[in-house]
């Protein structure tokens, strides 16, 4: 991989489901640099996590191409390529406490990915170890730590550091904030500006909420019924929305003088224009 290289480019990527009668997705082409940030907005349906699926290899695009490096990435491959693909690319669920075993410890749940995906003996796990949970601020006692006995901040920081053990080129974090507290939310997405600047990792943020996305990505997409609507530097697209979808959820977020009722409103009369 160069400096010029993407880090990944996507290529109209499609997914429906029920033999083609739902569409996911449609059309989705999009690029992140090395080391850059892509937040992925839209509101649940718009076929923002469908997307994420794909990217790291959970759903098969029915049409499209993924690229890595320059390198294309196809679904499936049998182990060593979905190996190869987990090595490339990391996704951070919304829940991590749904995606970490409630039996293992948060040291035990490193050395795994230490153990699959990298070349290290396992005398030197414990030193990888221990930069890995310092990378995002736990230590010693987290490292011997349940699930059960962290807090939601804490978990998702577990979560963010085993994907990190893979080194990774990207992180996929979809809704990796949602859960937890606004404070809370802060700590995490400082947390990973400090990550991407320490380590050159890029990130791909799915969410919803326009405020995070606004704080964590340079650039944008915004999806609706599967399709990206809108597209562009994310301080262009949140301060000068040109597509109606886009405006609208901007009009959607809290703020002196908001009225829900002429949000709601506004949303009929969006919806009804798009039938």
């Amino acid at each position: 991989m160069t400096a010029t290289q993407p880090v990944i480019r996507v290529e109209s990527l499609r997914r429906t489901y029920d033999h083609g009668r739902v569409v996911a997705a449609n059309d989705v082409s999009f690029e992140v640099p090395v080391g850059g940030s892509l937040g992925i907005v839209g509101e649940s349906g718009s076929g923002k996590t469908t997307t994420a699926r794909m990217i790291v290899g959970l759903e098969k695009p029915d049409a499209g191409r993924i690229f890595f490096g320059g390198v294309e990435f196809g679904s499936g491959g049998g182990r060593r390529l979905r190996r190869e693909r987990a090595r490339t690319v990391q996704l951070v669920f919304q829940d991590p406490y749904q995606s970490l075993d409630p039996r293992q410890s948060v040291g035990d749940a490193i050395d795994e990915v230490l153990r699959l995906h990298t070349g290290l003996e396992t005398s030197a796990f414990d030193k990888r170890r221990a930069e890995l949970l310092e990378q995002v601020g736990l230590g010693i006692r987290e490292a011997a730590a349940l699930p059960r006995e962290l807090s939601g901040g804490q978990r998702q920081r577990v979560a963010i550091a085993r994907a990190l053990a893979a080194n990774p080129r990207l992180l996929v974090l979809d809704e990796a904030v949602a859960a937890l507290d606004v404070s809370i939310q802060a700590q995490i997405l400082n947390l990973l500006s400090e990550i991407r600047r320490d380590t050159g990792v890029a990130l791909i943020f799915v969410s919803h909420d326009l405020e995070v996305v606004r704080w964590v990505a340079d650039d944008v997409i915004v999806m609706f019924r599967g399709s990206v609507i809108e597209s562009g530097p994310t301080a262009d697209v949140l301060q000068n929305p040109e597509h109606p979808y886009t405006r609208l959820l901007l009009s959607s977020v809290p703020h002196l003088g908001w009225d829900p009722a002429d949000v709601s409103q506004a949303r009929r009369d969006f919806l009804a224009a798009t039938q």
